[in-house]
């Protein structure tokens, strides 16, 4: 992976995802102002547990590293994920209406997180027209990204549902900086499953499929697209697709 500091004590100026966090758009003062009320604490460690439904809201998290999983339980006990999110993406927004956390979020490799008090940042974010903006475009994020995975489910087969979620991940660590051919992905072939509303299964045979015709290799938690191109082609992915994606990276 290429240079990014991610250390969790780190500042958001020195910070290598200040561009798709919420400093964007600031300048170095209100950047100061931001890092200021930003908490950094000890990294979750793998399977810790970052919030859990009913908590009460205090704070939105910004992940610097690792990757969180968002998930809940169907009344008869099935788990239900809705979202995987990587360093860069803010956390916690379920919870801005009701005060508390509608869903559970757990890490699933360690990682590192800055806690941002939601009411300093909201008395922060009145000063500061940029970071306001950067609250709503984070809102805005959420509810295209959900409509988007209910388009997956709905309307594309399983191959597509495999390549566009393997396609995506690739995308979005490209726009974090990091290499996005070769990479690691703590997620299980399960979680990959219960998120695209197939079974362990049909997962392990379709990437299987993607291995022997040498288009893509995901063993354990490493990752190598071999043919983007024809990656791209199987996911079905459209222009349209692509712009949308492009918006909750």
């Amino acid at each position: 992976m290429t240079d990014i500091k991610t250390a969790f004590n780190a500042s958001c100026q020195n910070c290598g995802l200040q561009k798709i966090c919420f400093p964007t758009g600031l300048d170095k003062d209100e950047m100061d102002r931001l890092d200021d009320i930003v908490q950094r604490k000890a990294p979750l460690q793998k399977n810790q547990t970052l919030f859990s439904r009913g908590d009460i809201f205090s704070s939105l998290y910004a992940i610097r590293a690792g990757v969180v999983k968002v998930f809940s339980f169907s009344d008869s006990g099935e788990e239900i994920i809705h979202g995987f999110y990587l360093p860069g993406d803010i956390v916690g927004i379920d919870a801005l209406s009701s005060k508390k956390h509608l869903f559970n979020a757990t890490a699933l490799d360690a990682t590192s997180i800055c806690t941002l008090p939601f009411d300093e940042l909201s008395e922060l974010s009145l000063k500061i027209p940029h970071l306001n903006t950067q609250v709503l475009s984070i809102m805005s994020k959420e509810v295209v990204e959900g409509r988007l995975h209910s388009e997956l489910l709905t309307k594309k087969n399983a191959d597509q549902r495999i390549s566009q979620f393997i396609w995506n991940m690739a995308e979005r660590y490209k726009t974090r900086g990091y290499h996005y051919l070769e990479f690691r992905l703590s997620i299980l072939h399960r979680d990959v499953a219960t998120y695209l509303g197939l079974t362990p299964e049909t997962v392990s045979r379709i990437l299987a499929k993607l291995h022997n015709e040498k288009i893509v290799t995901w063993k354990k938690k490493e990752v190598s697209i071999h043919n983007e191109q024809r990656l791209r082609v199987l996911a079905g992915v459209t222009e349209s697709e692509v712009d949308a994606c492009l918006q909750v990276i």
